[in-house]
């Protein structure tokens, strides 16, 4: 999760959001926080806050800013903040969430009129520039089942390009959205991308290893042998200098309506 923090801090050229918060924000909260590092640099970049990260596994350190806690939670159950926030920040949430239309209307019940919500998230497509893409062949197979999977579970990975919409019906207004490219690999010309390209092959192995035992053989019944051979054949598409692939990652935010 530090690694995928490195890698959006390289996207977003150091900052921590987009979304036009100003320079006060006094009450944040930090869905799926993880290891809690995004909340914690954000309490430091912005002292006046009181940010409180939420996840279902207390895995943060102990050792924080003094104006950030984090609490044992799950967002998509009833929320029980009596006060409201300036600003709900959600990185990398695909795939955890079984409702966004309802979480996105808890968010915009929970905010503060003028506070914003701001998703970050990869949307789960191997895209290229040049068509290489269509060499993938074993990469663009375990992305398409591993969609299929978490669908299959609940809990889509892909439902990232209807969130701009979902978050106009739950009411927020001047929504808006950047898209952004992850490269997979030292591929990239830009020495930034190339930067992010290189953090970003070893992430992603991570996942590949981490995510495919479990929905390839308890949602899609696949046997361990045939996992390890996919697994091994997608990250030879990946090492391959002649297929640059990248994923889109999404940033959507906006405005609860001032009163």
């Amino acid at each position: 999760m530090d690694l995928a923090h490195h890698i959006y801090g390289l996207l977003l050229g150091g900052e921590l959001h987009l979304a036009p918060i100003g320079d006060n924000p006094q009450r944040v909260l930090d869905l799926g926080t993880g290891t809690g590092i995004w909340a914690m640099d954000f309490a430091d970049q912005y002292p006046s806050a009181e940010v409180i990260g939420t996840d279902l596994s207390p895995i943060q350190p102990k050792w924080t800013p003094p104006n950030c806690t984090f609490e044992v939670d799950d967002f998509e159950q009833d929320w029980v903040y009596r006060k409201r926030f300036d600003y709900i920040h959600a990185r990398e949430l695909g795939g955890c969430i079984a409702d966004d239309g309802k979480l996105f209307s808890r968010a915009f019940e929970h905010l503060a009129p003028g506070g914003y919500l701001e998703m970050q998230a990869v949307y789960p497509r191997f895209l290229s520039d040049d068509d290489t893409d269509k060499l993938a062949k074993d990469a663009q197979y375990w992305m398409t089942n591993i969609c299929e999977g978490a669908a299959k579970f609940g809990k889509p990975l892909d439902s990232v390009p209807q969130w701009l919409d979902k978050m106009q019906a739950a009411g927020f207004v001047e929504v808006k959205q950047e898209i952004r490219k992850i490269p997979f690999g030292s591929w990239p010309k830009d020495p930034t991308l190339k930067e992010i390209g290189r953090h970003s092959i070893i992430q992603e192995k991570q996942l590949i290893d981490s995510y495919t035992p479990g929905i390839f053989s308890r949602v899609l019944g696949w046997d361990q042998t045939e996992i390890q051979v996919l697994i091994a054949r997608v990250k030879n598409d990946l090492n391959n200098p002649a297929i640059h692939l990248y994923v889109p990652t999404h940033f959507i935010w906006g405005k609860k309506p001032e009163e």
